[in-house]
């Protein structure tokens, strides 16, 4: 049987660390590069650690070692087991932080696709004119990854409303594209 966990307000911080720290993780994660992601992860964890061990000094409770703060799921345990508490915390942390991961790599994913996308518009409107067709790319539509994180199969959607197949092959930072129906 679960024993019951009190939220008070004076556990805030710790919430915020086990609830709000994984969560901040996902934006992190698809904005930054993954050292300064961790970076940022890290000084945030260190500033909710160090707000908690603040309040739980005010109320007079030992709080667990300093040490702890690069580890916050170590902190979350020791300071609900120093109060006799269930580990909830540890616990929210753990499902929090497995949740976020998922969704930032989904996203991180996503966000990258979409701007392989749109880099690969204006190439195939620049081929399309060195072969003297007038029409340019709207959108990169129906983008679907052939091998991992090489080549990618999609329909370049043009302002005259045709749909062009196309394979994108992406070497480093350089992408080339292939109009498969003009090479005929």
């Amino acid at each position: 049987m679960l024993k019951p966990y009190p939220f008070l307000k004076l556990d805030a911080y710790a919430w915020c660390l086990s609830i709000g720290l994984p969560v901040i993780w996902i934006p992190f994660a698809i904005f930054f590069p993954k050292e300064i992601a961790l970076g940022l992860y890290m000084v945030l964890s260190l500033i909710w650690v160090l707000l908690d061990r603040l309040n739980l000094m005010k109320q007079e409770i030992t709080p667990p070692s300093m040490g702890w703060s690069l580890l916050p799921m170590v902190y979350l345990r020791q300071r609900d087991e120093r109060q006799g508490k269930p580990w909830r915390l540890l616990q929210v942390w753990l499902i929090c932080t497995v949740l976020s991961a998922v969704a930032s790599n989904h996203f991180k994913t996503q966000s990258n696709t979409e701007r392989l996308a749109q880099s690969a518009c204006p190439v195939v409107t620049e081929i399309l004119q060195g072969q003297g067709i007038d029409e340019r790319c709207i959108r990169v539509t129906d983008l679907k990854e052939e091998v991992s994180g090489r080549f990618y199969r999609a329909q370049a959607l043009m302002n005259t409303g045709s749909k062009e197949p196309m394979t994108i092959e992406v070497r480093g930072r350089d992408i080339y594209v292939v109009l498969p129906e003009l090479e005929k």
